[in-house]
């Protein structure tokens, strides 16, 4: 799990073995790392959602201790108070390695099972943002088992930027970062490390870009409607 992976984690860095960490950084951990402002883009990801015309959310969250989850749905919610969108806890699902919580319950599930549990609920929506393009794509089967259009009827997007995302029909709007910049970065403060393993743990941010695709923009018709 990823708790006992923190535990493992801090007995190595107690132990001043040269650590870097980039993406996944283990939530509260002071080391050095490589990230994106995820925070941002999942606020601006959701906003697009918003202004496409989607108002009913889902989002799937990834585990709650590795930071970049916390920050995207953080970004989620204050995107949704930005336009006086309640928030509703059974419209956020919490996925862990192996199992999914919801407000009330504890499942164990794939990305596409929350779909039924959400329809057995009666929680409408009509947009899913997931934590990682594998979720998101998992969620784009099912609903094409259910019959949903996408984006006509239900909306994805997703964070990862994979090559999976350009692979599935339609296309998945997804936040891509620059993972050969990050391997660059994370190579030079590693080495960092290496020479000077009590040197001052370093935090670098790096631009991401957002890729808007098919699965989340309506068509307008010739009067922009």
């Amino acid at each position: 799990s990823y708790k006992e992976n923190l535990d493992q984690y801090i007995r190595l860095q107690q132990a001043e073995m040269p650590m870097v960490f980039y993406d996944r950084i283990p939530y509260g951990m002071n080391v050095s790392q490589v990230i994106v402002d995820d925070y941002i883009k999942a606020f601006f990801l959701v906003e697009h959602l918003i202004r496409e015309g989607y108002r009913h959310i889902v989002h799937l969250q990834g585990p709650d201790d590795v930071y970049n989850s916390v920050e995207r749905a953080r970004g989620y919610k204050d995107a949704l108070v930005k336009f006086n969108i309640p928030f509703d806890k059974d419209r956020m699902l919490l996925f862990g390695t192996s199992v999914c919580y919801t407000s009330q319950n504890v499942y164990s599930v794939t990305s596409d099972d929350f779909l039924d549990m959400l329809i057995e609920k009666g929680v409408s929506f009509d947009a899913i943002f997931a934590f990682t393009d594998t979720l998101a794509i998992g969620a784009m089967n099912r609903l094409r088992d259910l019959g949903k259009k996408i984006p006509e009827e239900i909306a994805i997007a997703s964070f990862s930027g994979t090559v999976l995302s350009t692979i599935v029909y339609p296309q998945l709007t997804t936040v891509e970062p620059p993972l050969q910049q990050m391997g660059k970065v994370v190579a030079e403060l590693i080495i960092e490390k290496i020479k000077e393993p009590l040197s001052p743990n370093r935090s670098i941010v790096l631009d991401a870009e957002i890729k808007l695709r098919a699965s989340s923009k309506k068509e307008k018709d010739s009067k922009g409607k």
